[in-house]
């Protein structure tokens, strides 16, 4: 008889653990939903995304990661102040779609020079390059007296998303940022 009851109670539990289960997932989606065309409003699943787009090409010794959450955007920082270097993931939110034309007019000579490059000295574009729907595009600039190599790839992350990857690395290291592209983009670490 004991045992009877002792699996009953078991039953009972595990369909209550099942109920909250769906409970807490049907949750998840209904405040983790697309979000609204024309918001600037991005959900869980973007800074998920955002956070683990390339986690596994900074080693955590070396680069210190931080994020934020911004309209239109979810921007990851990883800092690696011993090698005085910086890379930033702009995830970017188009709630209404985008198209070819609105990414070449995001990553414009205007805008790097007005807008994505305005932290730096005497920006210079030495190339730009595309392999399928990836672009990349590389300067050299200077930054506190010291010259920098630059590189903005741009690549499409489903039809309402992009990925806007930028790396910084004193020119002397060259070598060393070559190395974290072909980590993260082996298709186009450079421009031939």
């Amino acid at each position: 008889m004991q045992d009877n009851k002792n699996i009953v109670i078991l039953i009972v539990l595990a369909g209550a653990v099942i109920i909250l289960a769906l409970g807490i997932f049907a949750g998840a989606l209904l405040l983790n939903g697309p979000t609204e065309c024309g918001t600037g409003d991005s959900n869980y699943f973007d800074l998920l995304r955002a956070r683990s787009y390339i986690t596994s090409a900074f080693e955590p010794d070396v680069w210190k990661a931080s994020y934020s959450v911004l309209p239109y955007r979810v921007n990851v920082t990883w800092d690696a102040p011993d090698i005085s270097a910086l890379a930033t993931l702009e995830y970017l939110i188009f709630n209404c779609g985008y198209t070819d034309a609105d990414l070449e007019d995001y990553y414009s000579e205007a805008n790097f020079y007005q807008i994505i490059l305005s932290g730096y000295d005497n920006p210079q574009k030495t190339n730009s390059c595309r392999s399928g729907d990836l672009r990349l595009y590389e300067f050299s600039a200077e930054f506190s007296g010291q010259e920098y190599l630059l590189a903005q790839w741009a690549k499409p992350d489903g039809k309402k998303r992009a990925a806007g990857f930028f790396m910084a690395f004193p020119a002397e290291n060259a070598a060393g940022m070559l190395a974290y592209a072909e980590k993260i983009f082996p298709e186009l670490p450079t421009c031939p």
